[in-house]
């Protein structure tokens, strides 16, 4: 009978080494739009005596799920020595440039395989979209400068980008920005988007400047292009009306040896951009330059409504009565100023010197019939006069 119980264990050592694991990929790279896929293949280095999983962790550029499929674990089945999975880009109208999956083995679990060293491949999905271009467009041309409003202008992407895209603008024209219009802000349009907006908004003032423009440029595009030039010119309508010039004088007559002046005012019914000239002719008795200085012109500066000269009488010692000088304007030029009407003062300078007397005299008192001479009688004035006496 036995004794007790009797028990060996035996051992069969193994002679053959612990199978490794390799991953290689069908492709290092693919088309977002290529509707096909990459073969990540798993291969050891010999066979197991049960199914083994190789799991991976996935970096890079590319996004999971947005960019590719989620990438699935591989299971080699017992007795075999491969197995796959496949790598599938997904399409979108998104621009995202070149992007990549860096793909690493993160475990492997089963018939006691490990990871042959550092097993890694990056693939790369090449990008099928064009980087986007920028077009530029406005809701209307013009504007009226107290409209209290604005005209929206608006970036537009050829297509969407993973970016902010950033519009910046010169802009040239006759109207100045901070004064004609608020200074005009860069467009940025955010990532996944195709439109960007700003504002162009009028400055209202009392001035009198006319239409002006504002011819708006790209000048930068930043993660996008310039789609060829692109520019939009806005106007703005001006709402003051073109001033006109009124003349007055701040006397009607003055005394020739008066030692002062008679100021000319021209006055203008608005304000106007730019400086406005008046200049005058004149006319009358009087003379320019000898009876008064000459008149100069009158210069009303930008912003302002009002500008003088002044008429300024010469005094002399010739009688010559009241003179006049008529005086009229000639012509207006700058900030679009016309005269109003006909514009038109009289000045009298007024004589200070009295209107000469005469006295009569003679050579000599008397003078014999036979002298074969003459007595001169001589006619004097106490002043001398403009006119024959």
């Amino acid at each position: 009978c036995e004794s007790g119980t009797q028990q060996v264990t035996l051992t069969i050592t193994e002679n053959e080494n612990a199978p490794t694991v390799s991953l290689s990929a069908g492709a290092s790279s693919i088309a977002e739009n290529s509707g096909s896929s990459i073969t990540l293949t798993a291969t050891l280095t010999g066979a197991p005596s049960e199914d083994v999983t190789v799991a991976f962790s996935v970096a890079g550029t590319g996004t999971s799920g947005t960019d590719y499929t989620a990438l699935s674990s591989i299971t080699i089945s017992a007795g075999s020595t491969t197995g796959t999975t496949t790598f599938t880009p997904t399409d979108d109208s998104v621009y995202e440039g070149d992007e990549t999956a860096i793909i690493d083995i993160s475990t492997v679990s089963g018939g006691s395989v490990l990871e042959s060293g550092t097993q890694q491949v990056t693939l790369t999905i090449t990008e099928n979209d064009s980087a986007p271009t920028v077009t530029l467009s406005a809701g209307a041309s013009s504007i009226t400068e107290d409209s209290g409003s604005s005209i929206t202008l608006t970036a537009t992407l050829s297509n969407a980008t993973t970016a902010d895209v950033t519009v910046a603008f010169s802009v040239a024209g006759t109207g100045t920005s901070g004064t004609d219009y608020t200074a005009l802000s860069s467009i940025t349009v955010s990532a996944g988007s195709t439109t960007g907006t700003t504002t162009f908004t009028p400055t209202n003032d009392s001035n009198s400047e006319g239409d002006e423009t504002a011819i708006i440029d790209i000048s930068s595009v930043t993660n996008g292009t310039e789609s060829g030039t692109q520019q939009v010119t806005l106007t703005i309508t001006d709402d003051e009306s073109t001033p006109t010039v009124s003349l007055s004088a701040g006397a009607s007559s003055i005394t020739e040896d008066s030692g002062s002046s008679i100021t000319l005012t021209a006055t203008l019914s608005g304000t106007a951009s730019a400086d406005v000239t008046v200049a005058f002719s004149v006319a009358g008795t009087a003379t320019s330059g000898s009876d008064y200085t000459a008149l100069s012109s009158i210069t009303v500066s930008a912003g302002s409504t009002t500008g003088t000269t002044t008429f300024t009488p010469t005094d002399d010692s010739v009688y010559e009565g009241d003179e006049t000088a008529i005086i009229d304007i000639s012509s207006v030029s700058g900030g679009s100023a016309t005269e109003s009407g006909t514009q038109q003062v009289t000045l009298t300078i007024t004589e200070n010197e009295s209107a000469p007397t005469v006295s009569l005299s003679a050579s000599t008192s008397s003078i014999a019939e036979n002298s074969g001479t003459s007595i001169t009688l001589t006619a004097t004035l106490s002043n001398a006069t403009t006119a024959d006496v």
